[in-house]
């Protein structure tokens, strides 16, 4: 399976305005290695963010993350997009990658902040294009991206969760998206986190509402349904890339969580994009 790569691998970080040439095909559904932070100034087209369509509206920001599955169909909307890579975090202390993992997508500011965010992006964009930046120069996108970002994560914040809730939930999710494949029991997420399998069980109850072992299920429909999406394996490499013992219990897998045949959930998927 493709992954798409930033347009200058030799950068942490891009911005782009939304309607720029993209160095891969832009009509089918795909998956990006990097982060993106898109920021539209005028309506128009829709965005599929794991099988979830959204409008492009006026004064939102739309966040994807490396793995999720997406579609842009930009019609007649502008803005710009910011696409980043995940190591541009040991520049952004005391920021982490996993505490921009997001339940929600999609990001509504009051208008003076849009404004404010969109204006730090052009500043950026104008500051990359000087191809021989000098030290305070990188230091000074490190900081408008860093405000940034740490103005987004603030909006998705809940002050209803503690501290620990927030970093436990961020950091476990990102462990998720990065070890589903390989990983499949509490105890193994339990270790990644550095506490016990009690304690995981606990917090993502306080958190989620939801057993971790339900949230490793989820996680892995969901990359299962996004394998899917792609259309670029048979059924018996999905359940091979996804380390299922074999074709049929990759079925029933699918079976007991959507109650559709591989196939079904595979059409339906597919029908929902076009």
């Amino acid at each position: 399976m493709r992954t798409v790569t930033l347009p200058n691998p030799n950068k942490l970080i891009a911005v782009e305005p939304l309607d720029y040439t993209n160095p891969y095909d832009i009509s089918t559904p795909h998956r990006h290695s990097y982060f993106e932070v898109m920021l539209i100034t005028k309506g128009g087209g829709q965005q599929f963010i794991d099988f979830t369509k959204h409008p492009l509206t006026e004064g939102e920001i739309h966040t994807i993350y490396p793995g999720q599955v997406h579609l842009l169909k930009r019609m007649d909307a502008e803005g710009m997009v910011i696409q980043f890579k995940k190591e541009i975090f040991d520049f952004l202390f005391p920021l982490k990658h996993h505490q921009f993992y997001f339940s929600n997508p999609i990001i509504k500011t009051e208008t003076v902040c849009f404004k404010h965010l969109f204006g730090l992006t052009k500043t950026i964009k104008h500051l990359l294009s000087n191809t021989q930046l000098q030290p305070l120069t990188v230091e000074k996108v490190y900081s408008y991206l860093k405000i940034i970002l740490i103005t987004l994560i603030e909006q998705q914040g809940n002050t209803t969760f503690s501290v620990e809730q927030k970093d436990f939930a961020s950091e476990f999710l990102s462990l998720l998206e990065q070890h589903i494949k390989t990983k499949r029991k509490v105890v193994d997420y339990a270790t990644l986190l550095n506490c016990s399998t009690d304690k995981c069980n606990s917090l993502c109850k306080s958190t989620f509402g939801k057993t971790p072992l339900k949230l490793i299920h989820e996680e892995l429909l969901m990359e299962i349904r996004r394998l899917l999406l792609l259309d670029k394996l048979t059924l018996k490499e999905i359940a091979f890339e996804l380390n299922f013992d074999s074709q049929a219990n990759f079925s029933a897998f699918i079976k007991q969580a959507t109650n559709k045949t591989a196939t079904e959930l595979q059409e339906e998927i597919l029908a929902s994009y076009r």
